[in-house]
């Protein structure tokens, strides 16, 4: 079985009333998508005021801010409608969040999947997030596929101009996770998210199915492969262009024509005149007669000749370039982006194998870590059940830990024995420090008894 992850940030204007299906008669006519027979089973995990929540977390820095300003004009009344006639910042940030399609939900135990799923990926939202602060929070079974309506407002902190917490989606997410792409913190951020969605459905047997845009896990590859394509046909658009240009060049170009006194070459022939003489032989004349050949001043030719090799070089440069360099060119570019292509195609079904595999062992890893645990405890009290001797079992015990840390000594039983060291060390400290407290209470109380009974 396999169901696709998809985890977008709204593009539209939020509508609470429509998340929280407090629509009016007439909105939920316009919205023939809606099942309202099955609205009672969405979910409403939070619900709160957006301007409330704006109180709770810029309050105190709105009156920090004001205390500061010495202008009037300067300060600020209300952060939240502030915020809200601004054009570069959003008041808050929706993110529709969704496991498998319309087509995956044939049976009621299908959309109950994908509702743990969902609800699980939310549990820990907000401890992965602290910076992203939800005010609204439901998951729609009333429509063909389950899916999350996440309404959150980005939080940061640290600002020396304006207030010291601003709204700010990016620094945010960066504040939390310093790690996170700095030119692409959001795809990033995106991406992590969207692999934890991807490891709850694998603990359930659930593959990933990559359908759309999500043939590119990665976001940045999916974005480098775009730019590629349009710079491919911005190229190709230039190179139409240029030979275009080149065509209307060609027609353009001519020698001027040349002016040049010429004269035919003649020459004399003999040809009978038709008549004959008092002997009987015919007559003849001479006449002149063109050769076929032309007589011109000798630099006249040489301009007309420097004129006519002129055009016919640069004829053939222009032709070459219009049969041969564009058409090559082009032909190579689509050759180069071809195996580019066929490279990055190759990279990215590694990169998601690896990322599948990846999510795999770190969640084997998981669960060996847990079941280690469980069996230094459980390896503990079988020691203490051994003795009622504490020096005897804490004796025993830390043999057997010494013999494990020799034999492996990065393992994890050693990890997990100095942590409970140190936990018990600092319960030991404590309890020493709250003896000795009662004890000098104790005298103290007794010192009073005695001077009473004086």
């Amino acid at each position: 079985m396999s169901m696709s992850v998809s985890m977008k940030k709204s593009t539209s204007k939020t509508n609470i009333k429509h998340n929280n299906r407090t629509m009016s008669d007439k909105e939920k006519e316009r919205n023939s998508h809606i099942d309202s027979e099955r609205s009672s089973e969405n979910k409403y995990l939070v619900q709160q005021d957006l301007k409330e929540l704006y109180q709770e977390e810029f309050g105190e820095a709105l009156e920090n801010y004001n205390a500061k300003q010495k202008r009037k004009d300067r300060k600020i009344d209300d952060y939240f409608k502030h915020i809200q006639s601004s054009k570069k910042t959003s008041l808050q940030q929706e993110m529709i969040i969704q496991v498998g399609d319309k087509d995956d939900f044939s049976s009621k135990a299908d959309f109950e999947k994908a509702n743990e799923i969902l609800e699980e990926w939310f549990a820990g939202f907000e401890e992965r997030n602290p910076n992203l602060k939800i005010y609204n929070a439901v998951i729609h079974n009333d429509e063909a596929s389950p899916h999350m309506h996440l309404n959150f407002v980005p939080v940061a902190d640290g600002y020396k101009r304006g207030l010291e917490k601003q709204v700010s989606f990016d620094r945010a997410i960066t504040q939390q996770d310093p790690l996170l792409d700095k030119t692409r913190p959001f795809e990033d951020w995106r991406e992590k998210e969207v692999l934890l969605l991807e490891k709850l459905l694998l603990e359930r047997g659930i593959e990933r199915k990559i359908v759309g845009t999500n043939e590119y896990k990665d976001v940045n590859d999916y974005k480098e492969k775009k730019d590629l394509e349009r710079e491919i046909k911005q190229l190709e658009s230039d190179l139409s262009q240029r030979k275009t240009e080149l065509k209307i060049l060609n027609e353009k170009v001519s020698v001027p024509e040349i002016k040049m006194p010429v004269k035919r070459q003649m020459k004399n022939v003999e040809v009978p005149t038709g008549e004959r003489n008092f002997l009987g032989k015919e007559k003849m004349k001479t006449v002149k007669k063109p050769t076929g050949k032309i007589l011109m001043d000798e630099d006249d030719y040489k301009k007309y000749v420097s004129g006519a090799e002129q055009k016919e070089a640069l004829t053939k440069q222009i032709s070459k370039v219009l049969d041969t360099d564009f058409a090559k060119e082009n032909k190579m570019l689509k050759e180069t982006n071809k195996v580019l292509l066929a490279e990055w195609e190759k990279e990215s079904r590694e990169n998601t194998h690896l990322k599948k595999e990846n999510t795999v062992l770190k969640s084997h890893i998981s669960s060996l870590t847990d079941e280690i645990e469980n069996i230094y405890k459980t390896t503990k009290e079988h020691f203490k059940g051994l003795t009622n001797d504490f020096e005897a079992f804490k004796s025993a015990f830390g043999r057997w830990t010494d013999k494990i840390k020799e034999k492996l000594p990065g393992s994890q039983i050693r990890h997990v024995h100095d942590r409970s060291e140190a936990k018990e060390n600092k319960f030991s400290l404590e309890r020493v420090a709250e003896l000795d407290k009662l004890a000098k209470q104790q005298k103290s109380a007794k010192k009073r008894n005695m001077d009473l009974e004086r």
